[in-house]
């Protein structure tokens, strides 16, 4: 997946581009228009116009500057309806219908005068109706087409330049690798939905919460048997230690159960295919960088990472005496930990068996531990803050729990259906505690000795433990690949046909064949093409990355993008410069090999795959530069060709896929053997494990 091939879209407008800058001209007009911008989603269709400059589709300024005159004309149409009609205004559809639109943008505009054009054009609910309001309350045209005009221009940039941003760094993340530009994509819209679903529930829940109490205290009090459980949730007379511990009984009793229908035939079977797809989904996702992040993420639900912030919570707790407050904090670490004991023990899942990894680095159940301490941390901020804002400290809590429960699933650790089971109890106890917690008077806690001990604890852990465990954990969770050995005639005459044709990313990628196969020490590879002007590149990282905002950039200077093959990056990456006849360096070849997971049999000479691309640099955006391969490669192994010198090569032929044009690939692929061999052993890639096999 190409993030540069959305090709019906892009290609349309590439023919066409005045009619694309119509378009966006005319949704900007039609999202600030009065009533009509209400049912415009401005901010999705913003977002996506910056993408496609991103892309290279829309010109940056002429698109910023179309969709601030849009805006301008917009909000413009609106005012002049106010001020040429302005109470009659009331009596037409829709505001006849629906006054309280009208009534809601005065109100504003009173508090906010002339600033309300302003601050309107970025307030949802009030933006179309704003510049009507300005004209019928009489606002001076003068002043009002100043504030629109400076408006518009804030809007334009705020509302596209988060789309170019997003779109510039999906494609960098594609041209690494597909199946990362994938995992890019799933992340931020799983996040936009907990955020949204978040806030949507404590917008439902909060203003419904003392009447659902209410009627919930009069049940039990009219039901003595099973009232008497319920009671002790929302009724404050009521002691809480002794119900609450039946509540904990009664979810890990029922979940017991859950867990023993999974395990039957009639649910066992389906629920074992759906953990198997996504696993096999996840794994085909793993790329090195994404798998640095995830084990990071994963950190955060690490034993030591949850002891450390339960405890120091609880100290924070206890110098300020909240004892009330401290006693519902250790039940839900203290149901956690059961949970966890629980899940592990009647799983019993076999750890480096069947479908998951190892999981030694981080036990098996630590997503549901996490939903007990951040769940219940943001309960004890939540309650002393002012009710808009009590859906900050949830959303955060649950971002958190999806990271850990994403780097869960992405590692292979856990199946899908086991930690669904196991966040929804430990969710359902977090919820329980809460509503106990919030009907029982307690003192109020300073929600800002909270929030620093649970910072202290992380900050402690990110500085201590997570450096001394991450490269463990990162090695432990690395994937696993068998290498296989082929006699060395075999491979030079037939064998080499077995060796994958193309780099394998998300599918096997039409636009990536591999061109070279090298059997021999890469160490000796690298000292000889470096004697025939070939160099290693500067190393990729955050602050080589920065060297993209330069506008005068040399191309030696610019970072070679790595590439995921069959989930590694190149165990050899060189670039040679090509000088134009007329002038300074503009081009360069890029070498890249990749592990085949092959031997040969005589000596144990290891096998690599590879290629050679050409790069030029490009200027998709203002101040942004990057070297971009060009789809042509016929030929350019001539260049490495010369470097070889007396090695035994020879070219060999494949057939190309059909979707591949001859002019970018002829199916030549070049086989070198090196002159030194080494153990078989000494070939496999730095932390991947694997077995040599006969054939």
């Amino acid at each position: 997946m190409d993030f540069l091939n959305l090709a019906p879209l892009l290609d349309w407008i590439t023919l066409h581009p005045h009619w694309a800058g119509a378009a966006v001209f005319l949704i900007s007009l039609a999202e600030s228009l009065a009533i009509v911008g209400l049912f415009i989603p401005g901010t999705v269709v913003m977002f996506g116009v910056g993408a496609l400059i991103a892309a290279g589709a829309l010109e940056l300024w002429m698109t910023l500057g179309l969709a601030a005159a849009g805006a301008v004309v917009g909000d413009g149409i609106s005012y002049w309806l106010g001020h040429h009609y302005h109470e009659r205004l009331r009596g037409v559809w829709p505001f006849s219908r629906y006054p309280q639109m009208l009534t809601r943008g005065e109100t504003f505009f009173h508090r906010h005068g002339g600033k309300s054009v302003l601050l309107g054009r970025f307030v949802g609910p009030v933006r179309p109706v704003i510049p009507v309001v300005a004209g019928m309350l009489g606002m001076p045209p003068v002043k009002f087409y100043v504030v629109n005009v400076l408006s518009a221009l804030a809007w334009s940039p705020a509302y596209i330049l988060p789309g170019v941003i997003f779109g510039a760094s999906l494609s960098l993340a594609s041209a690494v690798a597909s199946r990362l530009g994938v995992l890019v994509v799933m992340v931020l819209l799983l996040l936009w939905f907990t955020v949204w679903l978040v806030r949507r529930l404590v917008s439902l829940l909060q203003p419904r919460a003392e009447v659902m109490a209410t009627r919930l205290l009069a049940w039990s009090r009219s039901h003595p048997v099973l009232g008497g459980i319920t009671a002790v949730l929302v009724d404050p007379q009521r002691p809480e230690a002794r119900g609450m511990l039946i509540w904990a009984a009664l979810l890990i009793v029922t979940m017991i159960g859950i867990l023993g229908l999974f395990e039957t035939r009639l649910l066992g079977t389906p629920l074992v295919h759906m953990d198997t797809a996504v696993f096999y989904i996840m794994q085909g996702l793993r790329t090195p960088w994404a798998d640095e992040l995830m084990v990071l993420l994963g950190e955060l639900g690490s034993g030591r990472v949850l002891g450390a912030i339960v405890v120091f919570v609880l100290v924070g707790l206890a110098a300020q005496r909240h004892w009330h407050a401290a006693a519902h904090w250790l039940a839900a670490g203290a149901f956690g930990v059961v949970l966890v004991a629980a899940l592990e023990f009647i799983l019993q899942m076999p750890r480096g068996n069947g479908f998951f990894v190892a999981a030694t680095a981080i036990p098996f159940s630590h997503a549901h531990m996490s939903v007990v301490v951040y769940g219940f941390l943001a309960v004890l901020v939540a309650r002393e803050l002012p009710v808009p804002q009590r859906w900050i400290p949830y959303t955060l809590a649950s971002v958190i729990v999806i990271a850990v429960a994403l780097s869960r699933l992405y590692l292979g650790t856990q199946g899908l259906t086991e930690l669904l089971g196991g966040v929804v109890v430990a969710l359902l106890w977090s919820a329980l505690l809460g509503v106990s917690y919030r009907r029982h008077p307690g003192a109020p806690v300073r929600t800002s000795a909270v929030i620093t001990a649970a910072a202290a604890a992380l900050f402690i852990s990110a500085g201590w433990y997570i450096p001394q465990q991450y490269e463990h954990d990162l090695q432990s969770y690395t994937q696993q690949h068998t290498v296989r050995a082929l006699g060395a005639q075999d491979w030079w005459e037939r064998g080499w046909q077995e060796l994958p044709a193309y780099r394998i990313d998300l599918r096997g990628e039409p636009s990536q064949p591999l061109t070279l196969q090298w059997a021999g020490s890469l160490t000796d590879l690298q000292t000889r093409l470096e004697s025939q002007g070939w160099s290693v590149p500067p190393a990729s990282g955050p602050v080589t990355f920065l060297l993209w905002l330069s506008p005068s950039l040399e191309l030696a200077q610019l970072p070679v993008l790595p590439k995921v093959h069959d989930g590694r990056h190149e165990s050899l990456l060189m670039m040679k410069l090509l000088p134009e006849n007329t002038g300074p360096v503009s081009r360069r070849l890029v070498l890249r090999l990749w592990n085949a997971d092959t031997v040969l049999r005589e000596g144990g000479a290891g096998v690599w795959v590879g290629n050679v691309t050409r790069e030029h640099l490009v200027s998709p955006l203002p101040l942004f530069t990057v070297a971009r391969a060009e789809p042509e490669i016929n030929g350019l192994l001539d260049e490495l060709q010369g470097a070889l010198g007396d090695l035994s090569w020879q070219k060999v032929q494949r057939t190309p896929l059909s979707t591949i044009s001859a002019r970018r690939w002829n199916g030549e692929v070049l086989l070198v053997r090196g002159g030194t061999t080494r153990s078989a052993r000494k070939f496999l890639p730095r932390n991947q494990p694997g077995r040599v096999t006969g054939r």
